[in-house]
């Protein structure tokens, strides 16, 4: 698909990515999309660049990190009675 901008299009577009608000043209749109989608069908997102918690985590910056998330059995406080 080809979208054409007109002028005005392309300087806000432009604005977002050197605000940082997007990293590119493309995030830009996809951000765009993705709301318009959301406020039209009512359904929100599981994050900006995703649409299920599947795909989150297949799309995280740390897949294929191989992160160890386990942690030490916490075995509680010592309570006086």
């Amino acid at each position: 698909m080809t979208i054409t901008l007109n002028d005005e299009q392309a300087r806000l577009l432009d604005e977002v990515v050197n605000a940082g608000i997007a990293r590119s043209p493309e995030d830009a749109v996809d951000q765009a999309v993705r709301a318009l989608h959301s406020s039209t069908t009512g359904k929100r997102p599981v994050h900006p660049y995703v649409d299920n918690l599947a795909d989150l985590f297949a799309k995280s910056p740390f897949h294929g990190l191989n992160m160890d998330f386990e942690r030490d059995q916490d075995t509680g406080r010592d309570i006086a009675l």
